[in-house]
Formats: structure tokens, C-alpha cells, sequence
């Protein structure tokens, strides 16, 4: 494969760390071995390649150090696309793919890390105490992750296809990578030796965990969402350009 730079986004708990280990061990079985790239770039301490934002300096000097390299590296991000990457994607520098789930699970899931953040003292979602203060971050995740559906080349994957249809999943990636593969090994893979930050690991927990109430409350609040990328998630192009209604899209600027 040609030098090519593959963002893998996601909304919080949606299993990102999951889907970005698919993509690497895909790559690492068809022989593309993915190097640490410079720290300045992608972050100091970390255990793998994981972006923020990019300015436009950075991103060129991102797309040289893959240039260099000569083949697909993935890199790993909870952020919406800077300009300087949205301009990587249209120009077929870059690929993605972007990750969701259901924002009642997305919620209870973060009420968990926040009560275990809490015990922990560590601050990383130790303000989430109610489904409202949830809610808020969920709110704003919505824009990010509408900005980079609307973007070519970016494969949407559902929090319940990416845990529990692994391998669909894995097939879907080497499809959208142009590589062959085997998807079985590439799951076995991921699950014997990769950290996913898996929590419960519970399909729609929502519909146990949550009242009816704060079921109705979300349903209304998300309800474009619920319906254009749950309800209807089989009827997504697969290759980006997704048309999403308002009021997803009323915020997005890119």
C-alpha cells in the first residue's frame, strides 16, 4: 500500500481503543509495521499513536514522517477534524474511520467511569455524577463526530457491530483498507493481547439500567441521531458523505 494516514476517531466509551487495534493488527498481518511517531505530534508517554489536534505545520509534518515510513500508519483520536486533516481526507492523504453508540449507553458508561475516576482520585471523568452531566458530553460529541462522517473515506462503526460482530467488523476494515485478510486471526489477535478499555461489555444496557423516564428524556433529545445512525445504521454508505439531519448538523463548523 501507498504512505496513507488512517484516523481512528471516536466518541467517548464507544470503543475506539477496540476499533483502532483492529485496524493496526490488520495492518501489522499484511506486513505493515506501525511505528511510534514523533512525540511532539502525537503525544509523550503514550503506548501507542494518539492525536489531537493538528495545525497545518503539524499535519504536513505528520504526512512526511508517514511519506518516510512508506505504508499506512493508524493513529488514534477523541477529537473533531482540524482543517489541516479535513484537507488530508479530501485529498486521499488520509482515511478514517468513526465510532458511536447509543448515547444512553454512552452515558451509564460514563457514570461508571466517573464514580470509579472519584474513588480513584483521577480526574478524567470525575465530573460525571448525574445521566445530565453525561448528557452534556454527549452533546458536543454529537458535532465531532457529525464533522467527520461528513468527511469521504470515513467508515461509520457502531459501538454494538465493533464489540460483539468483531468479526463483520474486521472485514469491514480490510475492505474499506483495500488489503486481504483474515478477519478471524485479526480478532483473535486484538482480544489475546490488546488493553480495550472494555467496561460491562453488555449489548444495550440502557434497557435494564436505565428508567424509563431518562429512557424517554434521551429518545427525545437524540432522536435524529437514534434513528439516522442506529435505526437505520445498515442503510449508511460506507465511503463517508453522510447526510445527517438537524439538529446534528446545526452546530458543525469545519
Amino acid at each position: 500500500m501507498k504512505p496513507l494516514i488512517y484516523f481512528s476517531y471516536g466518541m467517548t466509551k464507544c470503543g475506539t481503543t477496540l476499533a483502532f487495534h483492529m485496524v493496526s493488527e490488520a495492518l501489522l498481518q499484511a506486513g505493515y509495521k506501525q511505528h511510534r511517531l514523533p512525540a511532539h505530534l502525537i503525544g509523550p508517554n503514550k503506548k501507542l499513536n494518539f492525536g489531537q489536534h493538528f495545525t497545518d505545520d503539524q499535519a504536513a509534518e505528520l504526512w512526511q514522517t508517514v511519506q518516510s515510513i512508506g505504508h499506512p500508519i493508524v493513529i488514534k483520536t477523541h477529537t473533531r477534524p482540524d482543517p489541516a486533516i479535513v484537507k488530508m481526507i479530501q485529498n486521499g492523504q488520509a482515511i478514517a474511520h468513526a465510532c458511536y453508540r447509543d448515547p444512553r449507553d454512552m452515558a451509564l458508561s460514563m457514570l461508571d467511569h466517573g464514580i470509579r475516576a472519584r474513588a480513584n482520585g483521577k480526574p478524567a471523568f470525575d465530573e460525571i455524577e448525574t445521566l445530565e452531566d453525561a448528557k452534556s458530553g454527549i452533546r458536543n460529541q454529537c458535532d465531532s463526530l457529525t464533522a467527520w462522517l461528513r468527511l469521504p473515506n470515513v467508515l461509520p462503526l457502531d459501538f454494538e457491530d465493533i464489540a460483539f460482530d468483531m468479526q463483520t467488523t474486521a472485514q469491514r476494515i480490510l475492505t474499506q483498507l483495500g488489503i486481504a485478510g483474515n478477519p478471524e486471526q485479526i480478532v483473535n489477535k486484538v482480544l489475546d493481547g490488546r488493553f480495550t478499555q472494555f467496561n460491562k461489555g453488555i449489548p444495550q444496557r440502557y434497557k435494564a439500567e436505565m428508567s424509563p423516564q431518562d429512557d424517554r428524556k434521551f429518545a427525545r433529545e437524540f432522536a435524529p441521531f437514534l434513528s439516522r445512525l442506529l435505526d437505520n445504521k445498515h442503510t449508511l454508505p460506507t465511503d463517508g458523505s453522510i447526510a445527517l439531519p438537524p439538529p446534528l448538523e446545526l452546530r458543525i463548523s469545519v
